[in-house]
């Protein structure tokens, strides 16, 4: 059995719950992970024990899949985030980006590839998740318009994204490595531990005029829009 049968026909007694209103149930994600994943991988993709986390392919669209810490971590508000301690998840998801690629005919270009965490207000789920996936044409355009005027200090935006009008940090290098986006945003605010679960946060890769990198995107919710709102989940940018 090829692995999308195998995750399609493991993940059949969590579609009700998944497709079902955001209220009916808000540990879904946790409970898959922490009952399946953790004791026998599926229907999960892959479990790394050591990093503590899970990819397991989103139910939506073509190629997401979804980095989940396997410890008991709520979301962008979570304290264990501003612990320096905790695994770098999304250098993990990064790094984890194959899962997508090998659902499309190709590899997903460095500036198309997007990881994204939604505020606390503009998600579903109470266990924090990155959405790996592709970024939109919209977005992929605005950014590549504006990446050689991002710094390495943030500021915001000169044009919206996605309706959004984030601020923008520049991180260099083909990896994240040691650069944390949670410890980077919550650096720039007066009481992190109220005021991050207000907040998207969103990771781009980027090809700058002196080199790869990234873009680190940050704005403030408003009501229904979260960080994902810059990806498009049926991948247009690579038909």
């Amino acid at each position: 059995m090829t692995i999308s049968r195998r995750v399609t026909a493991l993940t059949a007694s969590f579609l009700p719950l998944l497709f079902a209103p955001a209220f009916a149930d808000s540990d879904v994600l946790w409970k898959i992970v922490h009952d399946k994943c953790v004791v026998q991988t599926a229907p999960c993709l892959s479990v790394n024990t050591a990093e503590h986390y899970a990819i397991l392919k989103d139910l939506r669209g073509v190629a997401q899949v979804l980095l989940i810490p396997t410890d008991k971590i709520t979301g962008i508000e979570s304290a264990a985030l501003l612990d320096p301690a905790t695994h770098n998840f999304f250098a993990d998801a990064w790094s984890e980006h194959g899962d997508v690629d090998a659902r499309l005919p190709r590899a997903v270009p460095r500036d198309g590839l997007s990881l994204a965490v939604n505020a606390q207000q503009a998600r579903s789920q109470n266990q924090l998740h990155i959405h790996v996936d592709c970024l939109s044409a919209e977005a992929q355009a605005a950014l590549k318009a504006d990446a050689d005027r991002i710094g390495t200090d943030w500021a915001p935006l000169p044009d919206t994204v996605a309706g959004h009008q984030f601020t923008a940090l520049r991180v260099k290098g083909e990896i994240l490595g040691d650069f944390n986006p949670f410890l980077a945003l919550a650096k720039t605010l007066k009481d992190p531990a109220k005021e991050m679960g207000d907040h998207n946060l969103v990771v781009v890769g980027a090809n700058f005029a002196d080199g790869p990198g990234f873009i680190v995107l940050t704005d403030v919710a408003r009501p229904s829009m979260g960080g994902e709102d810059v990806q498009d989940h049926s991948c247009t940018i690579m038909h």
